[in-house]
């Protein structure tokens, strides 16, 4: 996969129930993105899928989650189930977001695949 840093505008979402380590996800994404591959812009989405149509972003980078992996929870919140796939594929392009981080478990997994299909059908 090739893509050049500078062209990155990345999120992270957190979904579903909260689970130990989700701050250090998180935070490796954030720094692996930012100290591996150059790439400046990483938002995270507040509040679950919900976040992507409420407009709700934090700017995320290396000072800022610094020491979030000491943190219990997740920085950037999240929601269960109730989500416009329709709404977050248009938030996404709006944004100019060509990354998306969705950390969580299977059903995180399911919604990302119709979110897929959708972007790009």
């Amino acid at each position: 996969v090739y893509f050049r840093s500078n062209d990155v505008v990345a999120c992270i979402v957190t979904c579903g129930g909260l689970c130990p380590g989700l701050n250090t996800v998180i935070r490796e994404i954030v720094c692996g993105l930012s100290y591996m591959y150059g790439v400046d812009k990483v938002l995270g989405i507040d509040g679950g899928y919900r976040g992507f149509y409420s407009k709700n972003t934090i700017d995320l980078t290396p000072k800022v989650v610094n020491d979030i992996h000491k943190r219990g929870g997740t920085i950037l919140g999240t929601s269960r189930g109730g989500h416009d796939t329709g709404k977050i594929v248009d938030s996404i392009q709006d944004r100019g977001i060509n990354q998306v981080y969705c950390v969580k478990l299977y059903y995180t997994i399911i919604n990302l695949e119709s979110i897929i299909s959708m972007y790009f059908a």
